[in-house]
């Protein structure tokens, strides 16, 4: 099929959008909504335009529902969907949801929910989310079908954006605006909708290779789909999908871009660093060098002049052997033992993921029409890492009591004397023991959505659905290799395990000893009723008036099960469980939308050929945060044939996950000794033993947003289209942590702390004051002593505390962004085929931070952490009888690389990266077979995908362990995928 100007009416992008293309069945990128007219283009059952002006009933109208209204029949006013179709979809060569959306220019991939280089930290489950504008992954809603799907995740929940299989995709639309009044919290940067396929007659298998993530990947897929008739009752069908996806995981120490030692680059040799090092398989020991004057003079020890690197401290390579009864002239003086730690730890894990999507429709006479649509996902990662299997360990001058655990008089007969006043540190190398560590990452979940829709009189149209989502998750789990370095100290302070020894070997029933699992598992689920009615109100002289009014009911729920090998016995010790820890809320929402048109055509107003105005407005009751109500109204503006103003203004907000506010999964605090040198008089100088708090917090409240855009689409001729948007965003109540500790162990920063003098709290407590009997506590630390605390330890001897740091996350920070998005699109027909160009940029302005209130906002646009000030994406190509030639450019602008250091790791002035751009190339054909004499086939497409076609290597950006920046450039340079499909 040949992609026409009247198809591309339909289809084109909007300044807000990304771009791409892949015309009708080779060759499309990506389209968008058009706003010019004041209501959707009608289609009939074979989706074509029906004449202007006619009305749909509403069986009809609803199979053109568009992300971003509550209405059934009309486009969203005022702002516009990005919308990537199947075509689309397939020929960014991505091999998962995720990437496809990533392509666009609104998206920033800053931040950890993404796979690369991610294990060990808040995505160790190597999960992925969205971050639309660079605001934060918790501030883009993501949808399948419009509805809302369970969270997953531990300490930091968030939206799979891997939730739907390729195969069942249809289309994604996205909506790069704030929309929570009409789909509540979250959509403050936007909303993505996965659009399940719907209506596929027969059978289709598809297999999809690719090294897209490093490893090979491999993911074979199969969707069926019929339908049926049913006397007495209507058309039904059903649609399910299976992909099956495999990957091999990706060694770090096969690309030089990933190793430690990145010397060749001039970068950083990471594997030695103050007294941490990679250590070889013989190991080290470490010594600090002698103060001159003491911790509290003004002199500082000695630096290592022979391994910068590291610092005040010598050191001592082990020679080979059992090494019992070694002295110093044995060992090697600043030789130390190193490996790369690249060579033994993933990039990208092993990969193995199961996925499925359905679809199900049955109508109940002309009024009724009964749906399913479910998802399921379970994918496993699995990451080698040498994290524990290398570590420090004390070697003590006398043995310890096995029974207590207590220091005795025996002497140690491993410890080297003459090195170091007490205790020697040995980097202790145990991999040929032990092997290697794994993080292992797992998720399984399901999201089952029910529905009816009843036609109503008077063209009215009721529906109502429920969605049952259930997810589990194994977030930051070692199974079975966890190294617990509290046991593996014992056994060495009891003389069980000799550390210097590099020849013997450890036992099975040694290792044993010291490993064990480390969880960090998690629950999560939703269950989630919506009822909404909508309708024409009355004609008014430019159309009819419509509405739409409903109310939800959505239960959500997490839990965090939290374990691990701890003590010294190495006995397993669970913190919380399924039951202790959860956390539930309940949210009511009522919602209301009204579509105006307030001018047509036929009505000859000069420079007005259609104006169109939309309200809607959304409450949102939390049962644990409170409530918050959002409007948005927005505007369209046709001037004439081919040029459209609109613009929308609108508040949004993000309510706080269920960990956010649950002390019970998330909360830790503990004591410390400070000598404090400080300027409050409230706080007696010298030794004092001080208290902190962090982690949830349940007086936190909704994160709030004020949007809003004004923009433009031209059409100044059949075939081309340009759109531009400029958009701003207000957004306050941040969550964050404030920096207590910066500000209080600064002793210069009384009175003001540095503006955190709310969380830091001197405490008085009485002469009276009895440990374990908070009434006799000063009244705040009473306060906080009695709340759960589930790791550091706890406030320990609270009547000592002279100081209470609150560190818990709150509403702290603000950030205002304005931007422009950018889009032309051009396509020129020809017999047989088109030649298509498309260009799409975003631009930001200003992104400019308060940290909390009351400080200035400092722009921090193009910095190496934040979203940079460009990003676009543009085509050329063209398709021709089947087949099809794509030829894609990715830009990414320059920035402040403000995390800069020299080869030795030292920060150096903030470096300025220039821009970078790559091409990618899709080829591909497709045919059908219909009426051919080929009646066991009906279809064959195949593609071959090459991202960074000229293998372009990635902008050095030195950094503390890196040498490019993963939020915008990749290390693998040219890859490939190919994609082969048929139809039966």
């Amino acid at each position: 099929m040949v992609l026409t100007g009247n198809r591309l009416s339909g289809c084109v992008s909007l300044m807000t959008l990304a771009f791409g293309l892949l015309a009708a069945p080779g060759a499309f990128a990506q389209t968008a909504t058009t706003q010019g007219d004041p209501a959707v283009e009608a289609q009939d059952d074979a989706g074509n335009p029906t004449a202007d002006g006619q009305e749909l009933d509403a069986a009809t109208v609803q199979e053109i529902i568009v992300t971003g209204t509550n209405i059934s029949g009309v486009k969203p006013v005022g702002s516009e969907a990005i919308t990537l179709d199947r075509e689309a979809i397939l020929a960014t060569g991505q091999t998962n949801a995720a990437d496809v959306v990533r392509t666009l220019p609104q998206v920033r991939n800053l931040g950890e929910f993404r796979e690369g280089g991610t294990q060990g930290g808040n995505n160790n489950q190597q999960g992925n989310a969205i971050n639309l504008r660079g605001l934060g992954q918790a501030s883009t809603l993501v949808l399948i079908d419009g509805h809302r799907i369970t969270n997953t995740g531990a300490s930091q929940t968030f939206t799979e954006a891997n939730a739907i299989p390729l195969a069942a995709l249809e289309r994604i639309e996205v909506i790069a605006d704030g929309a929570s009044a009409v789909y509540g919290s979250d959509a403050v940067a936007g909303v993505v909708n996965y659009v399940i396929r719907k209506d596929y007659q027969g059978l289709e298998m598809s297999v999809r290779a690719s090294n897209n993530n490093g490893g090979l990947e491999v993911s074979p897929s199969i969707t069926a789909g019929t339908n049926w008739e049913i006397g007495g009752l209507g058309r039904g069908n059903i649609l399910i999908s299976y992909e099956f996806s495999q990957r091999d995981a990706y060694r770090r120490g096969k690309n030089p871009y990933l190793r430690q030692d990145l010397s060749r680059f001039g970068g950083v040799d990471d594997r030695l660093n103050g007294t941490t090092a990679t250590a070889g398989f013989n190991g080290n020991l470490v010594v600090a060098n002698a103060d001159p004057d003491g911790p509290f003079g003004p002199l500082q020890p000695p630096q290592n002049s022979l391994l910068p690197r590291a610092g005040a401290n010598t050191y001592y390579g082990l020679p080979v052997g059992t090494n019992r009864d070694l002295s110093i002239s044995d060992l090697l003086l600043n030789q130390p033992n190193l490996l790369d730690s690249s060579d033994f730890n993933d990039y990208t894990g092993d990969l193995r993921r199961h996925q499925v999507a359905a679809y199900i429709t049955q109508k109940l006479g002309d009024a009724v029409e009964l749906s399913f649509q479910g998802t399921y996902n379970n994918r496993r990662t699995l990451s080698s890492t040498a994290q524990g299997v290398i570590s420090n360990v004390q070697l003590r001058r006398f043995l310890y009591d096995p029974v207590t655990n207590t220091p005795t008089t025996t002497p140690n007969p491993y410890y080297i004397a003459g090195l170091a006043p007490d205790a020697l540190t040995v980097q202790y190398n145990m991999i040929k023991s032990v092997g290697l560590n794994n993080w292992t990452g797992e998720n399984e979940s399901y999201n089952l959505t029910g529905g009816v829709k009843v036609s109503l009189p008077w063209s009215w149209r009721g529906e109502a659905f429920y969605t049952y989502g259930r997810d589990k998750a194994c977030n930051y789990c070692q199974l079975g290799t966890n190294i617990n370095l509290t046991a593996l100290q014992y056994q060495i302070d009891i003389g069980a395990i000799n550390p210097l020894d590099n020849v013997s070997g450890l036992s099975p029933a040694q290792v044993a000893t010291f490993t064990g699992d480390n969880i960090q598992r998690s629950g999560s689920g939703i269950d989630d009723l919506l009822v909404k009615f909508d309708g024409p109100l009355f004609a008014l002289p430019a159309g009819k008036m419509r509405a739409a009014f409903g109310g939800e009911r959505n239960k959500v729920y997490n839990y965090n099960i939290n374990g691990a090998n701890r003590p010294f016995n190495n006995e397993f010790q669970l913190d919380t469980d399924a039951s202790t820890s959860r956390g539930a809320r309940t949210i009511l929402s009522a919602f209301a939308e009204v579509y105006v048109p307030i001018i047509a055509d036929d009505m000859n107003i000069p420079l007005i050929r259609a104006l169109t105005l939309s309200g809607a407005v959304r409450y949102d009751h939390y049962s644990d945060v409170g409530s918050t109500t959002n409007p948005k109204l927005s505007g369209t503006w046709e001037v004439v044939d081919g040029l459209t103003f609109r613009g929308s203004w609108g508040t949004s907000f993000r309510a706080p996950n269920l960990p956010d506010v649950n002390p019970r999964a998330i909360s830790s605090g503990g004591v410390f000794n400070y000598f404090y040198l400080g300027q409050d008089p409230r706080i007696p100088q010298g030794p004092i033993l001080a208290a902190y708090v962090s982690g949830a917090n349940p007086n936190i409240r909704p994160e709030q947003a004020t949007t809003w855009q004004v923009g433009a689409d031209l059409e100044p001729f059949r075939g081309l289209r340009l759109s531009g948007t400029y958009y701003k965003i207000n957004y306050n109540n941040r969550i964050a942590g404030p920096d207590v500790f910066g500000a209080f162990l600064n002793p210069t920063t009384y009175p003001g702390y540095l503006g955190y003098s709310d969380f830091i709290f001197p405490i008085d407590n009485p002469a009276g004051c009895v440990n374990g009997n908070s009434a006799t506590y000063d009244p705040v630390l009473a306060e906080y002593a009695g709340r759960t605390i589930l790791y550091g330890g706890g406030i320990l001897n609270p009547c000592s505390v002279e100081i209470l740091l609150d560190a818990r996350n709150t509403n702290l920070a603000a950030t205002k962004q304005d931007g422009i998005d950018a889009t032309v699109n051009y396509i020129y027909d020809f017999d047989g085929g088109a030649i298509l160009f498309n260009a799409s940029v975003n631009k930001v302005l200003n992104n400019e931070q308060q940290v909390k209130p009351g400080d200035p906002f400092i722009d921090r646009t193009g910095f190496y952490s934040s979203p940079i000030e460009w990003r676009g994406r543009g085509s050329i190509g063209v398709n021709y009888h089947g087949f099809n030639a794509m030829l894609f450019a990715n830009y990414t602008g320059s920035y402040t690389n403000d995390q800069a250091v020299d080869r030795l790791g030292q920060a150096v002035l903030p470096v300025r990266i220039d821009s970078y751009t790559t091409f990618d190339l899709n080829i591909g054909y497709s045919t059908e077979f219909a009426g051919r004499d080929r009646s066991f086939m009906k279809s064959l497409r195949g593609s071959l995908n090459f991202q960074n076609v000229t293998d372009k290597a990635p902008r050095l950006v030195y950094t503390n362990n890196a040498v490019f920046n993963g939020a915008y450039s990749n290390p693998f340079g040219r890859t490939v995928t190919f994609q082969l499909s048929a139809g039966f």
